[in-house]
């Protein structure tokens, strides 16, 4: 009898510690929450524990290898994530932390080799196309880096982060088209960080660019432009006249207005675009001026815009609640700028 009742006090007391001891995702939750409060030493011990328990975890490892790449330890960032490259399982993420700490330590060649075996395994991922163009932009390979980010727009046309790139040099370039182009997919796909109200901006500057007075531009600098893109300069040429003195937040309105029907009348069934059919669903549900204000209004001026949105409240809201209620996704087969 007292066998068993010190077996059952052993059994008791073995499920009791067992039932104590936090699982591996547990510790990976505490060390998520530690790098947020920029607390790595302690994140790192709950990553080891975790690591103990499940050395081939995934998740463990690529937060072990970024947990390095914060406190800039890059030699042991890139030891573990090379472990999380070769597991099965290994996602886009892995190959990215991996080629961000390469690049962190200018090894663009191994950085590169990386990309170009992630993209085996992910012909179609948008993060490698992203990481890769960046890592060719920064050894000033320029017209491979652009080619790279318009790839993964073309093959990973949800993934913001290509739109981003690709906005960013066509404005540096002065391709004002591309810039409008790129970087309003890219203000759906992403709406609220800080790289959103930069290309908020850039849009700005692109229209008024666009629609200015005729300049001549040198031979060299003059893009070679798509039909697609073509179609839509030929209706913004119609509409430069409204600009010779100014353009304002209403001539805005007006010109995307006349782009949406002229396109939807003559070029739809040619060139059937998601964003167009969303201004058209937006006009509909008489929210367009109120998406055109979330897009232009504080970059033409904050004042002017609070203004407008003290003045239009209900559809303002209305606006907001639409924008919360659905995630943009561009779908595929609607690359046009070959």
């Amino acid at each position: 009898m007292k066998k068993l009742v010190f077996l059952f006090s052993l059994l008791v007391s073995v499920a009791q510690t067992m039932a104590q001891t936090p699982t591996v995702k547990e510790f990976q939750a505490s060390a998520m929450a530690l790098m947020q409060q920029g607390d790595f030493s302690n994140a790192m011990v709950a990553l080891e524990k975790a690591k103990a328990l499940e050395p081939q975890n995934l998740e463990t490892l690529k937060n072990i290898a970024f947990c390095h790449f914060l406190q800039r330890n890059f030699a042991e960032s890139i030891d573990a994530a090379k472990l999380a490259i070769e597991l099965p399982n290994a996602d886009q993420q892995s190959f990215q932390i991996l080629g961000m700490a390469y690049k962190s330590i200018a090894d663009y060649a191994s950085a590169n080799k990386l990309y170009k075996r992630a993209l085996k395994k992910f012909p179609d991922g948008g993060i490698i196309y992203s990481e890769y163009g960046e890592s060719l932009m920064q050894e000033n390979k320029k017209d491979e880096a652009i080619a790279t980010w318009e790839k993964g727009i073309e093959l990973a046309p949800s993934y913001s982060g290509n739109y981003y790139h690709a906005a960013k040099y066509y404005y540096k370039e002065m391709n004002w088209i591309r810039v409008l182009i790129h970087g309003e997919l890219f203000v759906n796909l992403e709406s609220y960080s800080a790289r959103t109200d930069e290309v908020k901006k850039a849009l700005l500057d692109a229209y008024k660019n666009l629609l200015r007075p005729i300049v001549k531009t040198p031979y060299h600098l003059i893009p070679k432009y798509s039909e697609f893109e073509k179609k839509q300069l030929a209706i913004y040429d119609k509409t430069k006249q409204q600009v010779a003195d100014g353009l304002t937040m209403d001539h805005i309105g007006s010109i995307r207005t006349r782009l949406l029907m002229e396109w939807m009348s003559d070029n739809a069934k040619q060139f059937p675009y998601q964003l167009f059919s969303h201004w058209q669903h937006m006009i509909r549900e008489g929210i367009f001026e109120a998406y055109n204000q979330w897009l232009f209004g504080a970059a033409f001026g904050e004042d002017a815009y609070n203004n407008w949105l003290n003045t239009h409240a209900e559809e303002a809201q209305k606006f907001k609640a639409f924008q919360q209620s659905r995630i943009y996704r561009q779908p595929g087969g609607q690359y046009y700028l070959n």
